[in-house]
């Protein structure tokens, strides 16, 4: 391999990431903010420079951030048909765009060209794994959920969620719960990562490993009130009745001591309610 190929070749994968980074991170971001008006903006650019590759792709993610698939995909194409080197963008968006838009075999063989130049392309990754989930293909929506978590630039703790929850649609809960703990292992106590987990321990009836993951959890918080009702409902399921009426009755009182502010929030009052609710199920004489 020469040094001027690959100077070129190095120049066109820089090209071709740049774009990624500046087209479909910043959309993402700002993908509520308007879609319209940015479509209309990035309209009026494409007809003052007409042969600008880099526009339609920008439009194209906009036209499926903003579900028109159809606008989307034409774009797409337009991009493609200016500048072949930014074919491995378009895989990557018409990828997306086939995910959003339910089509997940035209997604997957989208992603599966884009990822055959960027094996390691984190979008592609992570967006592979989401198809293969939809279309049920378990063991490969593992394999890209676990290279995405490797691979990922940030906070990768939604994508344990994601991949825990392929595999309890899969019934293979055991090894979501491992996968999970291999989360909290490197994030620590971090709720949600621990709430699925004890959701997953109460699904397969192993109630006092749930509890004792909660009762980890809830040492680590300094308001305990929604700890105390679920541990309360872990308890009932478990028959073990007396004590769960004794763990309702304590967030109860945590409950009262809210600031009115507090108690005046919807998800509060749900779950004061469904407190309220359980307890008149647990008769107090019955615990006499």
């Amino acid at each position: 391999m020469t040094g001027k190929f690959l100077r070129k070749l190095l120049q066109q994968t820089f090209k071709i990431f740049s774009l990624l980074l500046i087209v479909f991170f910043p959309l993402t971001i700002s993908a509520h903010d308007g879609l319209h008006e940015q479509i209309v903006a990035v309209t009026e650019e494409i007809k003052k420079a007409p042969n600008n590759a880099a526009l339609y792709l920008k439009r194209a993610e906009l036209y499926r951030l903003h579900a028109e698939w159809k606008n989307s995909e034409k774009d797409f194409a337009r991009t493609e048909q200016l500048d072949v080197n930014l074919t491995t963008a378009v895989n990557l968006g018409r990828g997306k765009l086939w995910l959003d838009a339910k089509q997940y075999s035209k997604a997957k063989v989208e992603l599966a060209k884009f990822l055959a130049k960027e094996p390691d392309g984190f979008e592609g990754v992570l967006t592979m794994a989401r198809v293969s989930a939809k279309l049920k293909e378990t063991k490969t929506a593992v394999k890209y959920f676990t290279q995405a978590i490797s691979i990922s630039p940030q906070d990768s703790a939604e994508i344990y969620l994601e991949r825990a929850e392929t595999l309890v649609n899969a019934r293979q809960i055991d090894e979501a719960l491992r996968g999970l703990d291999e989360g909290v292992e490197k994030f620590g106590s971090l709720v949600t990562l621990q709430t699925a987990a004890i959701d997953l321990e109460v699904r397969r009836k192993n109630y006092d490993a749930a509890l004792a993951r909660l009762d980890k959890l809830a040492a680590t918080m300094e308001r305990k009130e929604s700890f105390q009702f679920r541990r309360g409902e872990i308890l009932l399921k478990a028959k073990r009745k007396c004590e769960a009426r004794a763990s309702l009755i304590e967030a109860q009182k945590s409950y009262e001591n809210l600031s009115p502010f507090r108690k005046k929030v919807r998800a509060v009052n749900e779950q004061i309610a469904r407190l309220e609710t359980l307890l008149k199920t647990i008769p107090a004489k019955t615990c006499q």
